[in-house]
């Protein structure tokens, strides 16, 4: 019964491995060239020059983790009708995050979501320190909404160790704080 089992288990992970590398075949690498809009960025420290046109700027081994932080935010403060700002952030977003987000369809939904809403068009930010540590970076950033509200996130950033983006920092994640928590260090 024993080795049963044990052929049943292989064959189970053998068809789920093969589902994963048919769905991450289908996952697109790159946009259509044809579409391709890119924004205009200081690689170098200095504030981000940019249009409301963010498609398709994708991470780099030049870009540091507050970098892409700030290439995040502005985008989707300049979120327009083509959803330039949200494509740049799927774009940020790390393999295994889009995976278990979906499409970048799935993910416009998401971003519309109550609870990342306040992120479209924002009116100002403010960042607190970014903590940094081995391959993995936090950045707390509070947002002020075109009403005047405001709502606390944890970007949650790693550095890819492999496949087409190592060495780039990339979002794992972005989670909304509770608005009764104390916020430090902004």
């Amino acid at each position: 019964m024993k080795g049963l089992q044990g052929i049943v288990d292989r064959t189970l992970l053998a068809v789920g491995v093969l589902l994963l590398l048919v769905f991450l075949w289908t996952l697109p690498v790159m946009p259509d060239e044809r579409d391709v809009r890119y924004a205009s960025y200081v690689p170098s420290g200095g504030e981000y020059a940019g249009s409301s046109s963010w498609s398709y700027l994708r991470p780099s081994k030049g870009l540091s983790p507050q970098n892409v932080v700030q290439i995040q935010l502005k985008a989707l403060q300049q979120n327009d009708g083509s959803d330039s700002g949200i494509i740049t952030v799927f774009n940020f977003s790390s393999p295994v995050s889009k995976i278990s987000m979906g499409s970048i369809d799935h993910f416009r939904l998401m971003v519309r979501d109550p609870v990342y809403k306040p992120m479209l068009n924002f009116k100002s930010y403010k960042k607190g320190n970014m903590v940094i540590s081995g391959t993995s970076a936090y950045q707390l950033v509070v947002l002020t909404t075109p009403d005047n509200e405001q709502a606390t996130y944890l970007f949650m950033l790693a550095r890819q160790t492999r496949g087409y983006y190592k060495d780039c920092w990339m979002t794992v994640g972005v989670v909304r704080l509770g608005d009764d928590r104390p916020v430090y260090g902004v």
